[in-house]
């Protein structure tokens, strides 16, 4: 009796031997594993502090902190928190200067890629990696998501009814929408969205049709919040949902709209090339991307990234077709927010 061509009794031989090759190879790499991670915790305990450099506020980054702490009390986590422009610049100044504080820089992908391409991050491959879909962890491990901040519209519940409210960007472009609709300057992501999904030529094509609709522009996601909820106008082209939802527990009349493709670009964490405590802030990295670290995002009323933890609530996840922005060079990021300046300003 033969199996494959092969004698079955050496091809039973064959399948043990193979089977008790693969169980030695990940039993071994599985101690390694445990010895890599042993030798982490006992090179942070000497560090004793790791610097996060982060563009969320401070309460989120105070909170995440607390957490971090808890589990590893012999690291303290310090924190700089600011805009993501501003967090940038002064990253920048430190590096041209020598100044190196930042142990951990977490901010949006695109000021993330604009580090990589100075050569400021180093390679980290967490191994909490595999609980992310490759669109966001970095192939290089440069960067790894914490969180996602997706872009839809929003509108003031008073003065539209959900039927009311437009079902895709196409709809924005009808007359009865003239002179109704506000935009955030800074919402570069969203311009990078739609030219990504619509291809270049048709979405400045589409660009050109919507600048001439009289929008209301402001720089300030927050401000256009405000200005939509006291009615300047009903409708906002692009928002963060997860805003949206923290004004809704407040009674506040807003909402937002669940489009297809649902427009999300990650929020990167990454390691600093010059750091000076670089075992705490891999074991950082690798406690924000464990589940642990995700379930506390999604009490931070964060989208998490990783797969198996879903927010809160989960419909702004749950169902929807994702469309995940790539990230971009700083130069095609300096080109496209130029660009959408001279649409809506």
């Amino acid at each position: 009796m033969s199996f494959r061509g092969v004698p079955m009794k050496i091809s039973f031989t064959l399948t043990f031997a193979m089977l008790a090759a693969l169980c030695f190879t990940n039993s071994a790499i599985g101690q390694a594993q445990t010895k890599d991670r042993a030798k982490l915790i006992e090179d942070a305990k000497k560090e004793g502090k790791v610097m996060v450099y982060v563009s969320s506020n401070a309460s989120d980054a105070r909170a995440l902190g607390a957490v971090f702490e808890k589990k590893y009390p012999f690291v303290n986590m310090e924190f700089y928190s600011s805009g993501k422009d501003a967090l940038l610049a002064r990253y920048m100044l430190e590096a041209r200067t020598g100044t190196y504080l930042a142990d951990v820089y977490q901010s949006s992908i695109f000021p993330i890629m604009n580090l990589v391409e100075k050569g400021l991050l180093a390679k980290y491959y967490s191994p909490e990696r595999e609980g992310y879909i490759e669109a966001l962890r970095d192939k290089d491990g440069y960067w790894h998501a914490t969180y996602l901040n997706a872009v839809t519209m929003a509108y003031n519940s008073r003065m539209l009814k959900p039927d009311d409210v437009p079902n895709s960007y196409q709809e924005l472009l009808q007359p009865k929408w003239r002179g109704k609709m506000g935009f955030v300057l800074s919402h570069t992501e969203w311009y990078f969205a739609m030219l990504q999904s619509m291809g270049e030529e048709k979405g400045r094509q589409y660009m050109e049709a919507l600048s001439k609709q009289n929008i209301h522009s402001r720089i300030g996601s927050s401000l256009m919040n405000q200005l939509m909820m006291a009615g300047e106008f009903p409708l906002l082209i692009s928002q963060y949902p997860t805003g949206v939802e923290e004004l809704k527990k407040t009674g506040a009349p807003i909402d937002w709209v669940p489009l297809d493709p649902w427009f999300v670009y990650p929020i990167g964490i990454a390691v600093t090339a010059e750091n000076s405590h670089p075992a705490a802030a891999r074991l950082y990295v690798d406690f924000i991307l464990s589940e642990e670290g995700q379930t506390s995002m999604r009490r931070l009323s964060r989208i998490p990234a990783r797969k198996d933890v879903l927010p809160n609530p989960p419909r702004l996840m749950q169902g929807r077709k994702l469309f995940v922005i790539k990230p971009a060079s700083s130069a095609i990021y300096n080109k496209y927010n130029a660009e959408m300046l001279r649409y809506f300003r």
